[in-house]
């Protein structure tokens, strides 16, 4: 009986694990976890300035991840070929793909169509590009922590777990390990509108400042120190990425009609929220409202008690020479209240 039980146990262990499904999130979106865009992990640069991360102390132990620059609350510790914006092109459509089908099930699209959906042509160095960005998601190794409504979450392995060329047809098939969910738990992942991503192709860190303020329905004001380090640029001087920066600002400025704003060091960001994140703003304020409003109240009855009090045990009192029991008393205070 044991065996059988522990049987049932584990293939309901094995089901759950098979109809793992990422959210449904509309056509004209990407959906991207919050933890990655806060980060360096797809970091704001060239392909030509990637760098092989991660140290090994000996020739037979795998290599060990490095940390990544990431937001407060967020660490993330990484070992493979760096990633960039193509890479995060690539993941996110990949994902995309395979958001209405089981996760470790194969994703199947052909490379023609997938690279026009990622801006690219179909000549044979987006081909190379396309394999060796998919190579790099499947090999890299990714250790990411985050909090998100007070829950930790760990994620550990492979952005993609394995995928498949077939060469004659150009057929892709791409598969997603289960544990990918983990980075999409409630309140941890974003809605990029996806032609505007597109309109900042070939300008990585403009992409990498979309993704980082798209996370933010309305975002802070962030030091320039603070977006060297986060988007993972190579650029040795501050000031000198300043410059940088101020450029790729200005893209955003013009293509996507942000509205940007500089006081010293500091950078202010505004842009219209998405409709997922107006309709998280709105169901922000009504629960503010309500606590203020059971705030109020709460502090109007303590305001009333003590006028309450000595008026409720004039009242509860018997008229004349009527005796009453304590009881009684306090039944008759009960219902004055």
């Amino acid at each position: 009986m044991q065996s059988i039980s522990q049987n049932r146990s584990s293939s309901n262990t094995a089901l759950q694990k098979t109809s793992a499904q990422l959210p449904i999130w509309p056509e004209a979106v990407r959906g991207g976890p919050n933890a990655i865009l806060r980060s360096a992990l797809f970091a704001g640069i060239q392909s030509k300035k990637r760098q092989t991360l991660g140290t090994q102390s000996r020739p037979d132990k795998m290599p060990e991840g490095v940390p990544i620059a990431s937001q407060d609350g967020i660490k993330i510790t990484f070992a493979g070929t760096q990633f960039n914006q193509y890479d995060a092109d690539v993941f996110f459509e990949t994902l995309h793909r395979a958001r209405r089908q089981k996760l470790e099930t194969a994703c199947e699209f052909q490379g023609a169509e997938f690279l026009k959906s990622i801006g690219r042509s179909c000549s044979t160095l987006c081909y190379e590009d396309l394999e060796q960005s998919l190579d790099r998601l499947r090999r890299g190794s990714v250790y990411l922590e985050w909090v998100a409504n007070g829950r930790r979450y760990i994620f550990s392995g492979g952005l993609i777990a394995y995928y498949i060329r077939e060469t004659t047809t150009k057929t892709y098939k791409v598969t997603f390990a289960s544990e990918i969910l983990t980075l999409f738990s409630p309140a941890s992942w974003t809605q990029l509108e996806w032609h505007e991503r597109m309109a900042l192709k070939g300008k990585p860190l403009a992409q990498w400042l979309h993704s980082y303020f798209s996370t933010h329905a309305h975002a802070f004001p962030v030091s320039v120190s603070f977006l060297h380090e986060k988007s993972g640029s190579p650029t040795t001087l501050e000031k000198h990425f300043k410059v940088e920066l101020k450029n790729a600002l200005k893209v955003l400025e013009t293509t996507l009609d942000w509205t940007i704003t500089w006081n010293r060091d500091l950078v202010t960001v505004a842009r219209t929220p998405s409709p997922c994140q107006t309709r998280h703003l709105a169901k922000k304020g009504a629960k503010a409202k309500r606590m203020k409003e059971m705030r109020a109240a709460q502090e109007g009855q303590i305001e009333r008690q003590p006028t309450l009090g000595r008026s409720a045990v004039l009242a509860a009192q018997p008229s004349g020479n009527e005796m009453v029991s304590t009881r009684q008393l306090l039944q008759n205070l009960m219902n004055v209240r």
